[in-house]
């Protein structure tokens, strides 16, 4: 596509989301006390209970791994289980661990990405991220509404739980076969994945697609959150509290800490309406002097990249280049 067709995607793409969806729904912060000081140190002792997942196969053969998630609620007991779904390759020779994007409720938005990754013998393992899918609660009432609210605890929470949830389906994945593995992260999801990477890099390496690029600042600026910022201004919450209670999950906030650059790539939409043209340009500069050097620049939107033929090319050369 070509950067008016590009952007018309995105734009339509903002407008149905606000007025079928965010604009329709309201929440308010329920408190504002955490504690950062442990919230990611079991990371790396958590294991996954093989004896608790289960496998349930459907149309066309499709697998899908079920089982509990490290971290629960009692409160939201349909977002307590991790669904993750497996696309094999024929004689396969890697496996991607791939996270979608926020309020996504389509997993046909990544069948052209994963038939391409098939075809160049990548096993896909589709992981749904907290309150999206199979995950959202019966009193939701849309995918992917409990992810990102005022409710700022909640979201925060919900970030947080991702990062266990990609640690236990690494582990899930890694009893399954002994292939190396990628991680792939779209939009939100790439957001995700950075910080995983920052905080564990037990991945082959890293990809990250149109990521998102600072929470701090997302439900402030993005035209997507306009609802959610008005519920927090109405709640009494400004900015500085926005921004200390997602400092611990923000990517960007931490990306002076020491982490690999070396088996980490990046690739963003210059025509990007929803991360935002702006904020793609000062992230670029940001992961630069950390001194990421695998940043890949494409002519598309931030919805059709996933349609674009290279991705798939790009994502095996990256990991031809972790060997």
């Amino acid at each position: 596509m070509n950067e008016a067709s590009s952007k018309f995607v995105d734009n339509i793409a903002i407008e149905k989301l606000l007025n079928e969806k965010l604009l329709r729904v309201s929440h308010r912060p329920k408190n504002l006390f955490y504690d950062d000081e442990k919230v990611f140190d079991d990371l790396c002792k958590c294991e996954t209970d093989m004896s608790k997942v289960k496998l349930a196969e459907g149309d066309k053969n499709l697998k899908r791994f079920e089982f509990p998630s490290f971290l629960k609620t009692e409160e939201y007991i349909e977002n307590n289980t991790v669904y993750l779904y497996y696309h094999p390759a024929k004689d396969p020779v890697c496996n991607i661990l791939l996270l979608h994007g926020l309020y996504d409720d389509n997993m046909l938005n990544y069948g052209f990405l994963t038939r391409m990754l098939n075809e160049l013998k990548f096993n896909v393992f589709l992981m749904e991220l907290p309150f999206h899918f199979n995950r959202k609660p019966a009193e939701s009432f849309f995918s992917g509404e409990y992810f990102i609210s005022a409710d700022l605890l909640r979201a925060r929470n919900a970030f947080i739980q991702s990062i266990y949830d990609i640690e236990a389906s690494r582990n899930l994945i890694g009893n399954i076969n002994t292939l190396p593995c990628l991680l792939v992260g779209f939009s939100m999801g790439g957001c995700i994945s950075f910080r995983y990477h920052m905080l564990r890099d037990s991945f082959k390496g890293t990809f990250l697609i149109n990521p998102v690029t600072d929470m701090l600042l997302l439900v402030w600026d993005n035209p997507l959150l306009v609802k959610i910022k008005k519920d927090l201004e109405d709640s009494g919450v400004g900015k500085e509290q926005v921004m200390d209670v997602f400092r611990i999950i923000d990517p960007c906030e931490n990306i002076n800490t020491r982490f690999n650059t070396d088996n980490i790539a990046v690739v963003y939409s210059i025509y990007d309406q929803i991360v935002g043209e702006e904020k793609n340009a000062i992230f670029v500069e940001k992961i630069k002097k950390a001194g990421l050097k695998k940043i890949l620049e494409y002519h598309a939107g931030h919805l059709n990249i996933l349609r674009v033929p290279k991705l798939s090319n790009d994502i095996y050369e990256f990991f031809m280049s972790c060997l």
